[in-house]
């Protein structure tokens, strides 16, 4: 399920919607970062279980197209993918113009077709393995200097549809950690 669309605001039935597509209709949820060019939590990529896309430009450094515009980030965003002058049909009448758009609505749904791949590939692996596979066979990013700001904030870095179908991927996620000192004092 692909969604480029989103907010800042967030509610417990949405997630039990995300929740429900995860786990009772084996769907992967793929959303947008946004392009607010901060590290504010962005819905549904936030929530728990979706495959968050943040965006990069042609040289894999985190997209901006202005000072007040550009691919948000933080420990939210799980990958990257190309956002930047993204070819795609403007409606216009009866007849459809062609132009180049930016953002990570136009990152996500390169995301969402790198799934449909996945699956097509591994058809046993269940939704959150396939958005795990993506994730860690993603390109690291990190080392380019434009990205120095955003160490592990771009996700695991720019996802690599070639990597994704043939590498083994081996990974472990935690969810909810809770530590204590036994003395029942709960660190969260």
């Amino acid at each position: 399920i692909n969604c480029s669309w989103g907010g800042f605001g967030s509610s417990q039935f949405s997630q039990d919607v995300i929740n429900y597509a995860t786990f009772n209709k084996n769907a992967l949820v793929v959303a947008a970062a946004g392009n607010a060019n901060n590290n504010a939590p962005f819905y549904p990529a936030s929530y728990q279980y979706v495959l968050s896309v943040g965006g990069t430009d042609s040289a894999d450094v985190k997209w901006t197209s202005s000072p007040t515009s550009g691919s948000s980030y933080g420990s939210y965003v799980d990958v990257s993918a190309p956002a930047n002058k993204i070819f795609s049909i403007f409606p216009t009448g009866s007849n459809p113009a062609y132009w180049y758009s930016g953002g990570t609505s136009e990152a996500a749904p390169q995301v969402s077709a790198i799934a449909a791949l996945v699956k097509a590939q591994y058809p046993l692996l269940n939704a959150l393995q396939i958005g795990e596979r993506i994730r860690v066979t993603a390109d690291d990013i990190y080392a380019i200097p434009g990205n120095a700001s955003f160490i592990n904030q771009l996700g695991k870095g720019r996802v690599n549809l070639l990597r994704a179908l043939t590498e083994p991927a081996t990974s472990v996620r935690a969810y909810n950690i809770s530590l204590t000192d036994n003395n029942d004092n709960a660190f969260v």
